[in-house]
């Protein structure tokens, strides 16, 4: 698994708007898993992963993206973890 927050280019006419929404995709599978409401003012976001399981307020969209990557990791770790043979699969 390995997801990236998707930015919006305030440039491209966002700059105006109150609040929108981007989304968290997982690049091994380009499925959305989530997604990140902003707001303008006040600067607020809200992340939301896999269907609301993981969700984080944060000031910045750089604090969406370290809660994403920490999910991330631990989503991995607790995958790998199952994947191992148990210690009594491996003494026999």
């Amino acid at each position: 698994m390995r997801l990236t927050v998707h930015y919006v280019d305030m440039r491209g006419g966002y700059e105006n708007q109150t609040a929108w929404n981007t989304d968290v995709i997982d690049e091994e599978t380009g499925k959305k898993v989530g997604y990140v409401h902003q707001e303008n003012k006040p600067a607020n976001r809200y992340i939301s992963l896999f269907g609301g399981k993981y969700v984080g307020h944060f000031a910045d969209v750089g604090r969406c993206v370290a809660f994403a990557k920490g999910v991330e990791a631990v989503l991995n770790h607790a995958i790998s973890v199952d994947e191992q043979p148990a210690a009594s699969e491996q003494a026999a």
